[in-house]
């Protein structure tokens, strides 16, 4: 899909995207965004020894900012600064309503395509990103071009993303069930949309083969925190 297609993708889903994404997943995909929250509060802790000054964090394919407003909470700085990107208007709208609850001022959402950020070299200490990487895997420009931009405007990378089993026991059961749920249940849902994304899942590269792309494109120490078994795993690239 090209990025016009999964935009207009992601506006018809967004009123219902966080509720169906809990019942497709029966709320795993919470546990796996909290273990994001928490290595990359890990990382942020280490920048703000080195560096006392404001903090920009950038938040990529945001959706409707769970992983924002949730890593905002767990900061808890006002004088930090979260820019909240995505390419769907629907989606980040839906990120404005949830953060003006909070009464949040200090994040940004950001209508932009991740292959040209609008943003200058090595501005953003901390880049995160959540189930956004394999729509890039399959998107319109290599996924090295995607990952060289994030390189290119920020010192460290947090990544949550779906991976390949090594066991082929439970690669066969994950498999079998994101078969069953994504593609039978989700049709109810998101009509051909789950049909892309069961594909996006099972072409995405595993944990060690992805942590390898990671370093080639040019960051220098890379680290991942498998789990469940390697259904999803946590990577933390240094630049």
């Amino acid at each position: 899909m090209n990025l016009k297609d999964i935009a207009l993708s992601f506006d018809k889903m967004s009123n219902i995207y966080d509720l169906v994404s809990y019942m497709m997943s029966f709320g795993v995909t919470i546990y796996w965004r909290n273990q994001l929250i928490k290595h990359a509060f890990k990382v942020y802790n280490i920048i703000k020894n080195q560096i006392k000054k404001k903090i920009y964090i950038l938040d990529l394919c945001s959706g409707t900012g769970d992983i924002a407003i949730k890593l905002n909470q767990k900061i808890n700085n006002k004088e930090d600064i979260i820019i909240a990107i995505d390419i769907s208007y629907g989606m980040l709208k839906k990120l404005i309503e949830k953060y003006k609850k909070y009464g949040y001022n200090n994040i940004i959402p950001v209508i932009a395509d991740i292959s040209k950020l609008p943003l200058k070299d090595n501005v953003i200490s901390l880049a995160t990103m959540s189930f956004g990487a394999r729509s890039l895997f399959e998107g319109e420009k290599p996924f090295q071009t995607y990952l060289k931009e994030i390189l290119r405007t920020c010192n460290y990378y947090v990544n949550l993303e779906t991976s390949q089993p090594s066991n082929p026991v439970i690669k066969f059961l994950y498999y079998s069930y994101l078969y069953f749920i994504i593609i039978i249940l989700g049709s109810l849902f998101f009509s051909h949309y789950n049909k892309e994304y069961f594909r996006t899942i099972m072409k995405f590269p595993g944990f060690v083969e992805f942590k390898n792309i990671l370093l080639d494109v040019g960051f220098k120490e890379v680290e991942y925190n498998n789990l469940m078994f390697g259904m999803a795993s946590v990577h933390i690239a240094k630049k």
